[in-house]
């Protein structure tokens, strides 16, 4: 029956999707697809039209792939999970965010995943007028110092986009500006996901001395902090088929010589986006490098919410820069999250700015939750690899160190070394790389564990427990509560990645110790297991 009701579903999705379309859907495009001008949206400096300040949209011609123009539309609905037995679990269904971001990107035909390239205009400061040579004694030669007093104002700027976008998020990523992955939205709740500052500014931080917090992820190479070279235009190509597609940016880097680059993709089943990071080594001789991603992360609004948690299953992390006093001072451990009675997992608690290192993850997860929104993300890995997890957050410093408005942002990193004060070595001809999927989860309260398959929450209370689920991909199969050791709930669960399971559960009494949580798919494969469970 739960097999039936999901051929139901997927062919009414298909069926809807049709209906908003006058011709077929496209076929898969080109690597390298041939332009044709479409109408899309883009952001301009011009204030007053939107929530945003200093952003508006505006519509322009821009070159994109061949194919059928797209409009928005509703996701179909789905069936509701079947309870078994009492409480009746519901399902949650997309809620949008009460003031989004400008430029919502349009729902793409059912399985497909489509790239197109567009123009991102953003308001930048005149960093370049003041760069300064180095000479080779200078510790980031040959990049560029930076003079604060030379910088020019601010004036609009076009940057060219890629947009990758499948039924569940939409990704835009600017080459111009090292690359990164600048906007990523949850088209099941329409939040952006990733801080995306309304100004190019260059701030005061940074290996250089200098550091554009542009927003969202950024690729940081050859060294600590920020890096070298994620200010500048980074070469990049396009990959499609009508299921898959990725972006490939790299850049050669001065330094070292080695070729540094991330491959994105999507695929049309699931909302997360991989990200491969990767070091190729075409010089002859071993070089010493750090590679790390940094995620600037806001879970909407491009604003931090104070409720905002932070999920890192470990106990202990090490404190790398804080500029509250009551904590541990650099390099040394700090008990994780509470530490002194205090609730550090909490954004809110934050005095001041506080950077830290995750020493080991070995469930291969992190975590952000904004409790107040209900909407979060999921970064999951292999356990140990990537080495490092680093977190970073600006507290209560003002925001007019990296921006002109209010906006705010916190960072999580994921590197190829454990720390900032470790290196790593590649021989010449060698290739390293890894492979991370993010994905956005809302609807479950928090997270309790995640994995590629699915995010899980099991949080207990003072009658029982609340108990949430949410899948990366269209999955039927049945979720079970366990209490020491013995199955006592069990639903059968027919979730998409738009939808999301939640339910409360009242402890009988007499079923007293410690709660567990397994999702088995229809097959009774087990996709995740937390708690106590045999």
């Amino acid at each position: 029956m739960r097999q039936t009701k999901l051929w139901t579903h997927l062919l009414l999705t298909v069926l809807l999707a049709a209906c908003t379309r006058e011709t077929p859907a496209p076929t898969a495009p080109p690597a390298k697809p041939p332009l044709t001008a479409t109408t899309t949206r883009r952001l301009t400096n011009e204030p007053g039209l939107t929530d945003e300040p200093g952003l508006t949209q505006t519509p322009t011609v821009v070159l994109s792939p061949a194919a059928e123009p797209r409009t928005a539309s509703p996701p179909a609905a789905a069936a509701s999970p079947t309870p078994l037995p009492a409480p009746s679990p519901t399902a949650v269904q997309p809620t949008p965010t009460a003031t989004p971001l400008p430029s919502m990107p349009v729902a793409v035909p059912a399985g497909q995943v489509l790239i197109h390239e567009s123009t991102l205009t953003l308001s930048t400061y005149g960093y370049e007028a003041a760069f300064q040579k180095t000479e080779p004694d200078d510790a980031v030669y040959p990049y560029p110092r930076l003079l604060s007093e030379q910088v020019t104002p601010a004036e609009p700027k076009d940057y060219a986009a890629i947009v990758l976008e499948n039924d569940y998020v939409a990704l835009t990523l600017l080459p111009e500006l090292g690359g990164r992955v600048y906007r990523w939205v949850d088209k099941a709740t329409g939040r952006h996901l990733l801080y995306e500052n309304p100004v190019i500014k260059p701030t005061g931080w940074g290996y250089r001395g200098w550091w554009l917090a542009a927003g969202g992820i950024e690729f940081a190479f050859p060294v600590e902090e920020h890096g070298l070279n994620e200010w500048r235009p980074w070469s990049y190509s396009i990959s499609a088929t009508g299921s898959t597609a990725s972006v490939t940016v790299s850049d050669v880097e001065d330094r070292t010589g080695l070729t540094v680059g991330a491959t994105i993709s999507l695929d049309a089943a699931h909302d997360y986006v991989v990200i491969e990071p990767w070091v190729k080594n075409n010089t002859e001789s071993e070089q010493t490098f750090q590679y790390w991603i940094n995620a600037m992360v806001t879970l909407g609004d491009n604003r931090v919410s104070g409720r905002t948690r932070l999920i890192f299953p470990t106990d202990q992390v090490i404190v790398h820069s804080t500029g509250d006093e009551s904590l541990p001072g650099a390099w040394q451990p700090m008990t994780w999250p509470i530490y002194e009675g205090r609730d550090l997992g909490l954004y809110k608690t934050w005095q001041n700015y506080l950077g830290f290192f995750v020493p080991q993850v070995t469930e291969g997860f992190v975590a952000l939750y904004d409790e107040a929104a209900d909407q979060g993300m999921v970064r999951a890995f292999t356990p140990g690899w990537p080495a490092g997890t680093k977190f970073f957050g600006p507290g209560t410093l003002p925001s007019r160190l990296w921006t002109d408005d209010d906006s705010s942002y916190i960072e999580l990193w994921s590197g190829i070394t454990p720390t900032f004060a470790d290196i790593t070595t590649l021989a010449a001809g060698d290739t390293v790389g890894w492979a991370e999927r993010w994905y956005p989860v809302h609807g479950i309260g928090s997270v309790t564990s995640a994995n590629a398959e699915a995010a899980v929450a099991l949080l207990p209370s003072e009658s029982g427990a609340e108990i949430g689920c949410t899948v990366t991909a269209v999955t039927a199969g049945t979720l079970t509560l366990w209490v020491q050791n013995r199955a006592v709930e069990a639903w059968d669960i027919e979730l998409t990645p738009i939808e999301a399971f939640h339910t409360t559960w009242t402890r009988p009494e007499g079923s007293e110790g410690p709660l567990g949580l397994t999702l088995q798919d229809e097959n009774g494969q087990m996709l995740i297991r937390t708690g106590g469970v045999p």
